[in-house]
């Protein structure tokens, strides 16, 4: 199964590969091998890490959330005090999050709090239309939310199946709507929040996520295939809202990256944002 999974991933780098060599032969300025290795290795090492346990499992996505929220609470300009008030205040949601009887309310505040932070996200200025403190705020409540609802799937029995089939469709979506978006960039700024992004991309990371998706449940025999396309596509869908989320809090916070930790791509968060914001909508559909 874990090597159906990384031959699944390796092809469709492979075929990312491809379009990269196209883009180059162009001379098109925008992924460089090197990023796109770097991408390929943290992509990997995310699987490995998912297939060793669940103790392994908690303990890196756990470190995950550590570092993406202090990189925000640093370009946020959250001060300590604050942030510890949110970490109680995120445990405690998180805490009453796990009883039957309040998870659908649970639910219901999270879906309210993302259609918030989108409803600003696709704004042409997002620093007018909501404060500094406001973006720093439902963020960090969003992120800290999003990272625990990952850490959920550390408790079921199909605990890499369902990781990986999220996983492989925000990061494939991701990676194929910048390599298409760049290569054939049709409608660009169709989104205010980030000008560079096209119609021609939002198509083929849907794709992408669609069809990653699929090969997943294919080679793990998790859910049935109409189903796996259903949730990827969810996901993928999901994964662009916060990826344009992400775009408006640099906007907001004046920022380009948020932090310099991963060569060509920046800061966890910079890597993560879409899998953080994708994780809550994923992890209900499968429950539905």
């Amino acid at each position: 199964m874990f090597a159906g999974v990384l031959g699944v991933t390796v092809a469709f780098f492979a075929i990312g590969a491809a379009l990269l060599a196209v883009q180059q032969r162009r001379g098109q300025v925008g992924t460089t091998w090197r990023k796109y290795a770097v991408y390929l290795l943290f992509v990997l090492a995310m699987l490995a890490l998912a297939r060793l346990g669940a103790v392994v499992f908690v303990a890196a996505i756990f470190g995950i959330i550590v570092v993406a929220l202090v990189e925000f609470a640093r370009a946020g300009g959250l001060g300590w005090r604050l942030l510890a008030g949110l970490v109680v205040a995120a445990a405690v949601a998180g805490a009453t999050a796990l009883k039957e009887d309040l998870m659908t309310l649970y639910a219901v505040a999270w879906f309210g709090s993302l259609g918030f932070l989108v409803a600003g996200a696709v704004a042409r200025s997002p620093r007018e239309v909501m404060p500094r403190a406001v973006w720093a705020v439902t963020g960090f409540l969003a992120i800290g939310v999003g990272g625990a609802h990952l850490l959920l799937f550390a408790a079921g029995e199909a605990r890499f199946e369902a990781f990986a089939l999220l996983f492989l469709a925000v990061c494939g979506g991701d990676a194929f709507a910048e390599l298409i978006g760049r290569l054939w960039p049709f409608g660009r700024g169709y989104a205010a929040a980030s000008p560079g992004k096209t119609v021609s991309g939002a198509v083929a990371g849907l794709g992408a996520a669609v069809a990653l998706g699929i090969a997943v449940s294919a080679v793990t025999g998790f859910r049935s295939v109409p189903v796996a396309a259903v949730v990827a596509l969810a996901a993928g869908v999901a994964g662009m809202l916060g990826d344009l989320v992400a775009s408006a809090w640099k906007r907001a916070f004046g920022i380009k990256d948020f932090a310099a930790l991963l060569p060509g791509h920046g800061g966890v968060l910079d890597r993560v944002d879409s899998l953080l914001l994708a994780a809550p909508p994923f992890y209900w559909l499968l429950r539905i």
